[in-house]
C-alpha cells in the first residue's frame, strides 16, 4: 500500500482538482460531481474549447490558478504528460489518483514515487478494473483451482494520443488484476500474434504461463466489435464466461465511482484496493518484456525519461 496521511478532518469532503477533461476526464466528472464525500474544486485543461463540458465550475490552464484550494488531484491528461503534471503536486503533499498507464517509463514511475513519498501524499493509478464486480467474480474462482483463462478485449476505436500502444491502452487492465492474483510477475510469456510496429502495436496476443494458470490474452484496437470478457476452463473440463462489460452486476455503484470513493477513502486514511505505484511498476516491466518478445532489439523507454 501507499504509505497514507491520514486527511486533516475526515468528516469533510475532499476537495478534489481534475486535471484533463478528454473522455476519460469527462468520465471522471460524472463521477467525482456525484460523491457527496468530494467537494470539486475545479477543472483544468489546456484545451479552452473544453470549458463548455466543464459542468460550470471554474476552469483554468493551470493548475496554479487553484493552488491551496484542493487537497487531492484527479489527472486524466495524456500518459506522456502524467509524470510532468503529477510530480509537482506530489512534492507538495497534494494525493494523487493518475489514469493509467502511470507513465510511458519506469524512470518517470520512479520519480513520482519519490516525490510522493518526499511529499507524505497518496499516488494511486486508475485500474478502474479492480473494481468490476465481475473481475472480483473472476479472481474468486481463478483463486480456487489450476486451469485455463483466455481474455478478450477489443476496442473498435484506436489508441488515445499520448499511449504507447494497445498494450499500455487496454492490455494493461488485464495484466494489473492477473498481477494481482498471482502476486507475482514470475510466468513465462509466449507472444502468439501482434499486428503494427513495434512501438505502436494495434494487436497483440499472448500467453502467460504461472504453473497451475495459463493465460491467454488478446487486445486489439480498431476491431469490428468491442468486447471485453473472460473465459475460464478448469482442469475437469467445466467452463465459465464472463462478460467485463456488465459491470452494474451486484453492485450499486459503477467501477469508476467504486473507484472515486475509494480514492476519497485513501485520502482520509483508509485502506482500499486502488492500485499504486508499485503495481504499475511491477505491470510496466511486464509490458516491457511482451515487448522485447516482439522485436529483441526494441529498447524499453527508459531512455525517455
Amino acid at each position: 500500500m501507499n504509505t497514507i496521511v491520514p486527511f486533516p478532518n475526515p468528516r469533510l469532503p475532499v476537495r478534489v482538482l481534475l486535471i484533463g477533461l478528454g473522455r476519460m476526464g469527462q468520465l471522471h466528472l460524472k463521477c467525482l460531481s456525484g460523491l457527496s464525500s468530494v467537494e470539486l474544486v475545479g477543472v483544468v485543461d489546456t484545451d479552452a474549447t473544453r470549458a463548455d463540458v466543464a459542468d460550470g465550475l471554474r476552469f483554468s490552464a493551470d493548475p496554479a490558478d487553484f493552488a491551496g484550494e484542493f487537497d487531492a488531484a484527479v489527472i486524466a491528461v495524456p500518459a506522456e504528460s502524467h509524470a510532468r503534471v503529477a510530480l509537482p503536486l506530489l512534492a507538495e503533499g497534494v494525493n494523487c489518483l493518475v489514469e493509467k498507464p502511470l507513465a510511458l517509463c519506469s524512470g518517470e514511475i520512479g520519480k513520482m514515487i519519490a516525490a510522493a513519498r518526499a511529499g507524505g501524499a497518496v499516488l494511486a493509478v486508475g485500474q478502474v478494473e479492480r473494481f468490476n464486480p465481475q473481475i472480483e467474480n473472476c479472481a474468486a474462482r481463478i483463486d480456487r483451482q489450476a486451469g485455463d483463462i483466455r481474455v478478450e478485449r477489443l476496442s473498435q476505436g484506436s489508441g488515445a494520443p499520448g499511449e504507447a500502444d494497445v498494450i499500455s491502452d487496454l492490455m494493461i487492465h488485464d495484466l494489473d488484476w492477473i498481477v494481482r492474483c498471482e502476486g507475482s510477475t514470475d510466468c513465462t510469456i509466449d507472444l502468439l500474434e501482434t499486428r503494427g510496429p513495434i512501438d505502436r502495436l494495434e494487436y497483440v496476443r499472448c500467453r502467460l504461463d504461472f504453473g497451475p494458470r495459463r493465460y491467454d490474452l488478446r487486445a486489439g484496437h480498431g476491431e469490428d466489435c468491442r468486447k471485453r470478457t473472460v473465459r475460464i476452463s478448469a482442469a475437469d473440463g467445466a467452463t465459465e464466461d464472463y462478460d467485463l462489460l456488465d459491470f452494474m452486476c451486484g453492485k450499486g455503484l459503477d467501477p469508476l465511482t467504486r473507484q472515486a470513493q475509494a480514492f476519497v477513502d485513501a485520502c482520509h486514511g483508509g485502506e482500499t484496493e486502488l492500485a499504486t505505484a508499485s503495481d504499475a511498476l511491477a505491470v510496466y516491466r511486464l509490458i516491457e518484456r511482451i515487448r522485447t518478445l516482439g522485436n529483441p532489439l526494441f529498447e524499453p523507454a527508459e531512455r525517455f525519461a
